[in-house]
């Protein structure tokens, strides 16, 4: 499975409809930052956002790494998840 993601914004939103993904290394150096499209990724919320990623994003093998997914929503109200990939 593919997933559609875009650039991020130069003002550090996604914009509406998307999800704002950060990937860290274990010790919080930014690895990666992109869009991901709610519409186009058929994404119902949050917990489906976190499946997708989860399942196609992998890890270095040899580390872990912590996603942060954002939710802006176009308000000053941001909505967040968590969660880690390890290595196998």
């Amino acid at each position: 499975m593919r997933i559609k993601v875009s650039r991020k914004q130069d003002d550090g939103s996604c914009g509406e409809g998307k999800y704002r993904v950060q990937v860290h290394s274990r010790r919080a150096a930014l690895i990666t930052e992109f869009c991901l499209d709610k519409h186009e990724n058929k994404l119902a919320d949050m917990e489906a956002a976190k499946s997708l990623l989860s399942d196609t994003l992998t890890p270095c093998d040899f580390a872990a790494a912590t996603v942060t997914l954002i939710d802006d929503e176009g308000t000053n109200d941001q909505n967040i998840l968590q969660f880690d990939l390890s290595g196998e």
